[in-house]
């Protein structure tokens, strides 16, 4: 069998980050105690961060995706014509 992956608790990746972030300690005295690599704390502030800037922009960045998703439509509705175009006979044609 195959060594299973280990996970920890959203409360604990928290905690490290917040004491990272306040220069509490160096990141590698806070990883050694529970076995976790120093890039996946790294990882997870840049995570922590995204989503805190992610929080505060609040309806902006809801915003910006709804204007994607609906750019997207418009896109998709333009190959979908394009791509039947050569089995639609022209109306002047008729």
């Amino acid at each position: 069998m195959g060594k299973q992956r280990k996970t920890w608790s959203p409360e604990l990746q928290e905690q490290i980050v917040l004491a990272f972030l306040r220069g509490e300690q160096p990141v590698a005295e806070l990883a050694r105690p529970h076995g976790i690599v120093e890039s996946l704390i790294h990882n997870w502030r840049t995570q922590f961060l995204e989503a805190c800037r992610a929080r505060l922009l609040g309806d902006h960045a809801d915003q910006g995706v709804k204007a994607l998703e609906e750019e997207n439509e418009r896109l998709n509705s333009l190959l979908d014509q394009k791509e039947l175009s050569p089995y639609i006979a022209p109306a002047w044609g008729r």
